[in-house]
Formats: C-alpha cells, structure tokens, sequence
C-alpha cells in the first residue's frame, strides 16, 4: 500500500518539475524576445538613418533646382504683393523674395491694417469719405465695401488724371488709403502710389495663420482674389504651413463659380516647393494656360503646375 507521505512527495515533485520547466521555458522565450527586440531597434535606427539622408538629399535638390526653375521667368513684370497685419509675416516676405529672384521688375507690398475694421467713429469716418460713402454707413459694410473698391483700384489701375497735387483730379483710393493709415507699405508712398495697379500687374494675396486675424479674412483678403480676378485680374492666393488655426486658401479652394484661368493658389510658400509654384503657376498663366491650386493641403490638385505641353515638330 502507497502511504500518504509518497503521495505527497510525488505532487511536490510534480509541481517542482513544472515550475522548472515554466521557468526554463520563460528564461529562453525572454532571451528569444530580447534578441529579436533589439534586431528590430538596430533595423529601425538604420532605416531612420537613411530616411534622414534621404531627406537631406531632398532638400539639398530643392535648394539647387529653385534657381534653375524659376530663373527669369518673370522678367519684366510687375508684382504686388498683398497681406495683413496678423498674419503670417513668413509669407509676403518669401513670395517677395522669390518673385525678386523670378526677374520681377518691380515687387510692391502693401500691407492691410486692422483700421480697415474701422474700430473707431473716427477711423469709421475717414474711411467713409474715402469710399464716398455715408459716415452713417455700418462699419461691417464700409470694411466690405474698402475691400470690393480695393481690388477695383488695384485690378484697373489709378483712376483717370488722378494725382495728389492736382485738386482737380479724380482722387486715388489707394492713396487716401496709405494716406491715412487703413494701408501702410515700405515700397511706395502716397506721393508715388499712383503708378501701382493695372491690367498688366501680377497680384499675389498672402493671409493665415496660428493667432487671431486681426483683419477679417473672409470679407478683406477673400474678398479681394475674388474681386481682382473677377476682373480678370491675375492673381495668386498664398499661404504658409502656419496656418492650420486660421487657412486662407481652402475657402477660395471650394469657391465654384469663381473662373480659375487667372488664380492660382499655393500651400505652404515659405518651402522651396511652394516658391517653385508660385512662379510656375504665374509662368504658366502668363504663357496661356490654366490657374491651378498647388501643394498638399485640402483641394490642392497638384504638388507644381504641370510643364507646358511641347510644341508640335514642324
């Protein structure tokens, strides 16, 4: 007969041979893992390594194509370059610079203020008179209204005979506007303002950003692409990659009924990229062909504007 001291040996036994074979099965799975783990981490910091070497090689081809692309594309024309106070200040500077770099004959910016929300009775006056309007006129609809006559200024040019020393003349609404504070520039004053704007100007309307605008964009900087190409002006609305908090170019994106043949809009124009579009896509208009809406944000169709089509062999 098998005593009770025998079976209890046996089951401690059993137990303790389970629990070694538990634990010499997790000391090799353990050491399995780690070895794989740490394969894995070697592969991962290599893959890292080269996509970083990628990247560099990247930016070093953007760096070295921008001047080959954009060279003296834009000779001989004239830019004006609109933007607001609040907003990226990254973006009027790059499209300045890289339309300068173009070929532009000449690059004007000018600069909205946040007077054109007429925040007092008095700046709400002035702005009356100056769009010879009633002073009972609500502010919202004077900013509006500074806006439309903005971009008919700008699209059409100075009005006939206008100048500032000639009191017989038609007044110049850009001047009044420089004049009295609802514009300011580093490029033109009141006195030579007269020579900025026409048919034969490029427009480029740069808004957004990370803070609060302090000029509206949707009845000012919207308003204006609207308007100017609405007269058949040609214009290029732009943005930088700070802008996710307060866009500027997705609402002129999804604006159906406004003709696309002289508007072109940019994301993120600070990059090399983006300044590549901006001159293409005004080569391109220039030569003919389509406006487009560039880069990769919402409603971009494109990363650049398509070559032109070769022409045929005679």
């Amino acid at each position: 007969m098998i005593s009770f001291r025998y079976h209890l040996v046996t089951i401690v036994a059993l137990f303790l041979a389970l629990a070694l074979g538990v634990l010499a099965g997790t000391t090799v799975i353990r050491s399995g893992l780690v070895k794989t783990l740490r394969q894995n981490n070697d592969k991962t910091e290599q893959l890292l390594a080269d996509s970083r070497k990628q990247v560099d090689e990247l930016t070093g081809f953007q760096d070295g194509a921008l001047p080959w692309l954009t060279a003296d594309r834009l000779a001989g024309e004239s830019v004006v370059v609109i933007s607001s106070d609040g907003a990226d200040p990254s973006g009027p500077r790059n499209a300045s610079q890289v339309l300068t770099a173009a070929g532009a004959d000449l690059v004007v910016s000018l600069t909205i203020t946040p007077l054109i929300n007429a925040p007092t009775p008095q700046t709400r006056n002035t702005l009356a008179d100056a769009l010879g309007e009633s002073r009972d006129t609500p502010a919202s609809t004077l900013t509006s209204d500074a806006a439309t006559r903005l971009a008919e200024r700008l699209a059409e040019g100075p009005p006939p005979s206008s100048s500032t020393d000639n009191a017989g003349s038609s007044p110049d609404l850009l001047v009044e506007l420089l004049k009295d504070g609802f514009i300011r520039s580093q490029d033109v004053t009141p006195t030579d303002a007269t020579t900025v704007g026409g048919s034969n100007e490029l427009f480029v309307v740069s808004a957004g950003g990370q803070g609060e605008p302090t000029v509206p964009i949707d009845t000012v900087m919207e308003r204006l692409v609207v308007q100017i190409v609405q007269r058949a002006g040609t214009v290029a609305a732009v943005q930088t990659s700070g802008t996710e908090l307060h866009p500027f170019v997705t609402s002129i994106r999804q604006e159906a009924d406004l003709p696309t043949e002289h508007l072109i809009t940019v994301d993120d124009v600070e990059t090399e990229v983006g300044k590549a579009a901006l001159v293409l896509g005004f080569t391109r208009m220039l030569d003919g062909g389509s406006g487009g809406d560039y880069g990769t944000g919402d409603g971009a169709q494109d990363v650049l504007p398509a070559p032109p089509a070769p022409s045929a062999a005679p």
